[in-house]
């Protein structure tokens, strides 16, 4: 299995996840597809969320459509025929496994059966709808670019989840670039079977005890981790302190993972996110000048726009980081969403605040630490 660059690709493959459910991923991946579909973007949502498939609702649809179950269970059904056309012309959508059960945990065959035809899909990008946790396909359909999408809301669980699938990614990803050296695999294999408590090294670690076994493999272990560029997006937030513990978990992430976890912005907790599943109707349609259904458009529009993404076309510099931008858009989302009879962040958001947060963006928050502690402690195993 080969890893889409998407710097470089035309069509370029986005994995979305989350490492623990309830974070809405589906609903943020199908507002994004309809909205890169609406701006002439030619785009296709998979919803490799096999055991839980709902990306249909999310775009309006009833679940009558053949999907990915059909494809998987019945040999004369081409991947094309399972794919849908939407009511934008950009966009088409391909079910999961709706009408067909029992495909939750699909053999490595029927896996490479699905990666070969996610790569074979014409498309300017693909956005893939994944399951929560860290299974053995979301590891490897993550696997499929280097710019994947994580989802997580402003709770230690959901983050700490969110840790643990990125540590499962990049530990995949050594797994499969070292299948041909038998040291270095039998290595991967001793650190995966010590279950000792407090044994559990960093990947950080791990690349450290690859270049002890040979100084060249040490050097090819550090560029296989850093090809990795994915983005976090934060739903859900009811207060301004809640981007936080994204910066937490940046940390966190570049110091034991090796690898900058990028922003790519924040969601409000937006009560229009319900009232739109229920009406079976997509938020972008059902409610375009929603908090949550503008701050999906700018995150479509930066992909958009980023010919080379995950590289964007921003000037960073002027923004302290891509977590600094989001704060600024958070602000600016406060400002406009606190007037009377506008779709509000939860919770009594005062513009004071936020200005009060965002002036301190440069000094170490004490509060970090502890949110910092809780996520290392971890569970016994990473993997």
């Amino acid at each position: 299995m080969g890893m889409t660059i998407n710097q470089k690709a035309k069509r370029k493959i986005i994995p979305v996840a989350s490492g623990k459910g309830g974070a809405g991923k589906s609903l943020i991946t199908a507002n994004m597809g309809l909205r890169l579909g609406m701006a002439g973007v030619r785009t296709v949502i998979v919803d490799m969320d096999l055991g839980g498939s709902n990306l249909h609702t999310y775009l309006g649809y009833r679940n009558n459509h053949k999907g990915i179950g059909n494809y998987l269970s019945d040999s004369r059904t081409r991947f094309n025929d399972v794919m849908v056309q939407t009511h934008v012309p950009d966009l088409r959508f391909v079910p999961g496994d709706v009408l067909v059960t029992g495909l939750a945990s699909p053999t490595p065959a029927i896996r490479k059966k699905l990666v070969a035809a996610i790569e074979s899909i014409d498309a300017d990008i693909v956005l893939i709808d994944l399951g929560s946790g860290t299974t053995p396909l979301v590891v490897e359909m993550f696997l499929l670019s280097n710019s994947g999408l994580i989802i997580a809301t402003p709770e230690a669980p959901s983050v700490l989840n969110a840790y643990s699938l990125l540590k499962n990614v990049l530990f995949r990803q050594l797994q499969e670039e070292f299948t041909s050296s038998k040291r270095v695999t039998a290595y991967l294999k001793d650190v995966q079977k010590d279950k000792t408590p407090g044994s559990t090294p960093t990947l950080r670690d791990i690349v450290d005890g690859i270049q002890k076994i040979d100084r060249k493999n040490g050097t090819r272990a550090k560029k296989a981790v850093s090809q990795l560029k994915p983005h976090l997006i934060l739903n859900m937030l009811t207060q301004p302190d809640d981007f936080r513990i994204a910066e937490s978990l940046r940390e966190l992430v570049e110091r034991n993972l090796g690898i900058t976890l990028e922003s790519l912005g924040a969601v409000f907790d937006d009560p229009a996110c319900s009232q739109a599943v229920r009406a079976l109707r997509p938020l972008s349609e059902f409610a375009p000048e929603s908090a949550a259904a503008i701050q999906i458009e700018r995150m479509a529009q930066k992909i958009a726009q980023s010919e080379r993404f995950p590289d964007m076309p921003l000037d960073l510099e002027a923004y302290d980081s891509s977590y600094g931008l989001t704060r600024i858009e958070i602000a600016m989302d406060v400002e406009s969403f606190s007037q009377p009879g506008d779709s509000t962040v939860s919770g009594e958001a005062r513009d004071e605040e936020f200005l009060e947060v965002i002036s301190q963006q440069k000094r170490e928050i004490d509060q970090l630490k502890g949110t910092i502690r809780t996520l290392t402690a971890g569970s016994d195993s990473p993997f």
